[in-house]
């Protein structure tokens, strides 16, 4: 992965950038094949509460990191 400003660039008003979201998308993939991360199916959480140490689907860790 490249650089990792862009998770802290936000719009003015606050809001998420659409590109957080399509970068979040593009980490979820990256990390589905680096075997360190995968348990089964499931991939590490790497949202402040997970802290890497939980393993969730692609679909529950998107919601954490948005």
């Amino acid at each position: 992965m490249d650089s990792r400003s862009w998770m802290y660039r936000d719009l003015p008003q606050g809001l998420r950038m659409m590109d957080y979201c399509n970068r979040i998308q593009g980490f979820i993939n990256y990390t589905q094949y680096n075997p360190i991360n995968i348990s089964e199916e499931d991939i590490r959480c790497s949202c402040n509460r997970c802290k890497n140490k939980k393993f969730l689907g692609p679909d529950v860790i998107m919601m954490h990191l948005l």
